[in-house]
């Protein structure tokens, strides 16, 4: 009974353990970018991403932020690729290793990383 007690224990402690640990991992899923104070109540951040979309999120996820409730107005953006290769050869390969992939059963060959995009936006809450 001592050795069951003991068992269920460190049991139940692992899972407590594993559970916060990915309750907090969830917490930093949405990286937050500095916000950054200009002339005339203007703000400028910049979002990061491995897609346009997610860098495009991020930078507005910020800007949400910062606004505290606020509507955000997008004064001008300007996005950069900074991957590996230029974007239409990331992408390629992309596809072909996604067909190749699948035709052979293995994973496709993922070249992009968290900062190949770069989404920069000037903007005011209103």
């Amino acid at each position: 009974m001592a050795v069951f007690n003991k068992t269920f224990n460190k049991t139940l402690f692992l899972t407590g353990a594993l559970a916060t640990a990915l309750t907090l991992s969830a917490c930093q899923s949405t990286p937050s970018s500095p916000v950054i104070q200009r002339d005339n109540a203007t703000y400028e951040t910049t979002g990061l991403g491995a897609t346009k979309v997610k860098a495009q999120q991020n930078a507005i996820d910020s800007a949400n932020k910062a606004c505290r409730g606020k509507q955000v107005i997008v004064l001008n953006d300007k996005v950069v690729y900074n991957g590996i290769l230029n974007e239409r050869t990331d992408r390629m390969i992309g596809q072909v290793g996604s067909v190749v992939g699948s035709v052979f059963g293995t994973g496709s060959p993922n070249l992009s990383r968290d900062d190949d995009y770069e989404y920069t936006i000037n903007f005011r809450c209103q």
